[in-house]
């Protein structure tokens, strides 16, 4: 438990008290209890500084955004400034994953995230993409990258499997189950990029 002095309670705090509620033990253990148990305050302390589980979930979603690094993008090399964002992205979010699942059905409202969005989509169009082609482009590595966190390799196929699967048996057997899931995801990304037509 973290302990807070009284009087020294910021939504900053807030923020990596309900992350950390979400990443030890899920989305469901999230409510204004567990958190001001987490900081170990009463719970009515944090209506002063939140207005209720949403904005917690802003809070949230603040936090992890802002492990992601601003990056310079040009539309002269578009297919490495997407790699690149997408790289970033994920690795920010892919230590959250019990927070992916909240995140990924709010809409996008933090400003860092919008303005990440608005940066791609100019970059794209500024090489030559229609808007509306730009914006699939974009929703394409979403698709793979939060596809990736929230349904992992390693939860799916560990159980052993009998002599009915003997490919599939096999195939796992000969993986390793804490890189396959950034490794897919690297070739998955990698193999979306570089098979985007060049813009007309």
């Amino acid at each position: 438990m973290t302990q807070t002095r009284r009087g020294s309670l910021t939504r900053h705090d807030i923020g990596l008290a309900a992350l950390a509620v979400v990443d030890e033990e899920g989305a469901e253990a999230l409510t204004v209890r567990r958190i001001a148990a987490k900081l170990g305050v009463q719970a009515p302390s944090l209506y002063s500084h939140v207005d209720g589980k949403d904005d917690i979930l802003e809070l949230i979603t603040e936090i992890i955004t802002a492990d992601i690094p601003a990056l310079e993008l040009n539309a002269a090399n578009w297919r490495d400034g997407l790699l690149r964002w997408a790289r970033t992205y994920h690795a920010a979010f892919a230590k959250h994953p019990n927070a992916v699942g909240i995140i990924a059905r709010r809409a996008v409202t933090i400003t860092e995230s919008r303005q990440a969005y608005e940066d791609v989509v100019a970059m794209l169009v500024e090489a030559g993409f229609a808007p509306a082609a730009a914006l699939r482009v974009v929703l394409g590595i979403d698709y793979v990258m939060l596809g990736s966190i929230l349904a992992p390799f390693s939860p799916a196929f560990d159980q052993p499997l009998g002599e009915d699967y003997p490919a599939l048996r096999n195939a796992i057997r000969a993986t390793e189950p804490s890189e396959v899931d950034g490794t897919a995801f690297g070739e998955s990304v990698q193999a979306y990029v570089s098979g985007l037509p060049n813009p007309a």
